[in-house]
């Protein structure tokens, strides 16, 4: 995180509990660990990309898309969202 907000150098995508759950709500991966998240994130999207991805992810996942009741009605990407937690 530092690295890309400090010196927007992007080394990779920060996976914190909110990418991680926002990764699987959105089949971004599938994955558990972090650094298999990261791996699938970096691949879906360009490395231009990675450290707005890891801003908007945590955002949503902090203002919209929590972990226990997701906020499904006020979301802007609800069409693309899969999850079997939707409180619509």
């Amino acid at each position: 995180m530092v690295l890309g907000v400090a010196f927007e150098h992007a080394e990779g995508v920060v996976v914190d509990t909110h990418v991680q759950r926002l990764s699987r709500r959105l089949d971004f991966s599938h994955e558990t660990r972090p650094e298999k998240i990261e791996q699938d994130l970096m691949r879906l999207f360009p490395k231009e990309k990675w450290i707005n991805l890891s801003h908007l992810l945590i955002h949503h996942g902090r203002a919209v898309c929590v972990a226990l009741r997701p906020k499904c009605a006020d979301c802007p990407i609800e069409d693309l969202c899969n999850s079997a937690d939707k409180t619509i």
